[in-house]
């Protein structure tokens, strides 16, 4: 279908950009007045801005990743594409949250200069635009959403987690599952609780070589094998040591 077509979401995402770009316009010159169409400042506390920055800096990833796998293109994704704006929002309305907590925390003003407005405000001669430091912010999380969420994973963990200490290594999956007997096979180790691996083995043999993608992913490549036919997987690192999946040498 043609919905499947790389062509396709790089349409969709261009329209995304000439939506925030109409909503900019109308949001910073006299059009609204024109249009009969106001754009709040804020919404209840939070500044309007970060909606249309962490959207536009999902939707900046998204044009990326389209032109970076434009050889290997993977219709999958597609949905991953389509809710980029709304993802980058989210994540940057949740960004806005722990920032303002911790600056509400700490007494501080994220715009100690700044007094004005984006839609028809004044600001000091000098002063940053009033809620710049949020914008940004919006636009980084938008921009790099999958760390942003895996920094909260990591947060929620240490809260989450009594004794505060490591947890024990989990593997919940392993791709590929089978590879060729003479080794040099690139896996992918997915779970939880993988950072700081020490080692990684193929039922008795240590792995070619092997690295620590986040906590939750380890790249490897396969040694040789002894003889075809499955072998268990072992990670372990300083929390303790997992068995679990099995990879088949043919």
């Amino acid at each position: 279908m043609f919905y499947d077509k790389r062509w396709f979401v790089v349409l969709v995402e261009v329209a995304y950009l000439v939506v925030l770009l109409l909503l900019a316009l109308v949001y910073l010159t006299d059009l609204h007045t024109t249009l009969h169409f106001n754009i709040p400042d804020k919404f209840g506390s939070l500044p309007v801005g970060v909606l249309w920055f962490g959207a536009l800096g999902a939707v900046m990833i998204s044009l990326s990743g389209v032109f970076d796998h434009r050889a290997d293109w993977d219709p999958s994704w597609n949905l991953w594409h389509f809710t980029r704006p709304l993802v980058g929002a989210s994540l940057a309305i949740v960004s806005w949250l722990i920032f303002e907590a911790g600056i509400l925390a700490v007494g501080s003003n994220p715009n100690p200069a700044g007094t004005g407005s984006a839609n028809g405000g004044t600001s000091q001669p000098g002063a940053a635009p009033k809620d710049l430091l949020y914008y940004i912010i919006a636009f980084v999380v938008g921009y790099r959403e999958e760390i942003f969420r895996d920094l909260i994973k990591r947060v929620a963990d240490v809260i989450l987690t009594p004794s505060g200490g490591a947890k024990a290594p989990v593997v919940s999956a392993l791709t590929p599952t089978s590879g060729a007997v003479g080794g040099g096979t690139k896996i992918t180790i997915t779970g939880s609780g993988l950072t700081g691996a020490t080692s990684v083995k193929f039922g008795p043999t240590a792995a070619a070589s092997f690295n620590v993608d986040s906590d939750h992913q380890i790249t490897a490549t396969t040694p040789p094998g002894t003889a075809p036919g499955p072998v268990k997987l072992t990670v372990t690192t300083k929390a303790g040591s997992v068995t679990a999946g099995e990879f088949t040498y043919q």
